[in-house]
C-alpha cells in the first residue's frame, strides 16, 4: 500500500516556530504510524479540517498526534474512530 498526503498549509495560532516544527514532526511521525497499521483508506481529499478542542495543557507532540488522528478519521469518514 502506498500512502500519500500532501498538507500546503499547517496554521497554529499561540506558539513559536520551533512548536510548529515539532507539532509538524509529531504529526509525519503519527500519520506514518496509522498508515503502517494498515488501515484502509479511500482516496480522499480535504481541502479544511477543523482539528477540534485541543486536550488542556497539551504540548506539541500531543498536538501533532491529535491532528494525525483527525486526518484519518476525516479520510475513513468517521467521527468516532
Amino acid at each position: 500500500m502506498n500512502v500519500n498526503i500532501h498538507i500546503a498549509k499547517l496554521t497554529i495560532d499561540g506558539g513559536s516556530r520551533a512548536d510548529g516544527v515539532r507539532v509538524g514532526d509529531a504529526l509525519r511521525a503519527r500519520l506514518t504510524e496509522l498508515a503502517a497499521a494498515g488501515v484502509p483508506l479511500p482516496a480522499a481529499k480535504i481541502d479544511r479540517l477543523d482539528a477540534g478542542t485541543l486536550p488542556q495543557g497539551a504540548g506539541a507532540e500531543r498536538t501533532g498526534q491529535h491532528l494525525a488522528d483527525r486526518i484519518f478519521r476525516s479520510l475513513r469518514g468517521s467521527r468516532h474512530a
